[in-house]
């Protein structure tokens, strides 16, 4: 019976650390929404670098929360069995995926997978403004003369040549 008390004991501290882990990725989920409507209206850097900041911080707690799950799983598992997912364990605290545990599991992993492709798709859209601006940089460059330009470590690299942007 002492066995059974402690996995369930596991599995509510495992469920509460979720259910917390949850909530930041919401949070850092809201930040990723702002930062996609942010870059559809940009009209400024600035909320920008605030949204990054956000984002930097939930990050930290989401990490900070992780390591507080991992600790109470590996005081009841092998680092062995843990190492890969801890889909593993919830196998083995609830055999049938019908307790809280699993369902909330399966939320978390449904909101980090939503996360993971909305600051996916984030990254693509910054990737071409900063390649729309380059490229236009450039092109103002070589029609003015100037002969460089600065990559993204500030440090000088020659404008491609190409065609004038118009002829007198």
């Amino acid at each position: 019976m002492t066995a059974h008390n402690n996995s369930s004991t596991l599995s509510r501290q495992i469920l509460e650390q979720l259910v917390l882990e949850t909530e930041i990725a919401k949070q850092f989920l809201q930040v990723l929404n702002d930062e996609c409507a942010a870059l559809m209206a940009f009209s400024s850097p600035e909320p920008l670098r605030e949204l990054a900041q956000k984002k930097w911080q939930i990050g930290q707690q989401l990490e900070a929360s992780y390591k507080v799950r991992m600790q109470l799983v590996q005081s009841r598992f092998p680092v062995s069995d843990t190492q890969n997912s801890l889909s593993a364990v919830i196998d083995k605290l609830d055999p049938q995926q019908q307790g809280d545990l699993a369902k909330q599991w399966n939320n978390y992993n449904e909101l980090v997978s939503q996360a993971k492709s909305l600051n996916e798709s984030n990254a693509i859209m910054i990737h071409s403004y900063l390649k729309y601006n380059q490229d236009a940089l450039d092109s103002l460059n070589r029609a003015a003369g100037v002969q460089h330009t600065y990559d993204d470590k500030g440090m000088r690299k020659p404008v491609s040549t190409g065609k004038p942007l118009a002829s007198a």
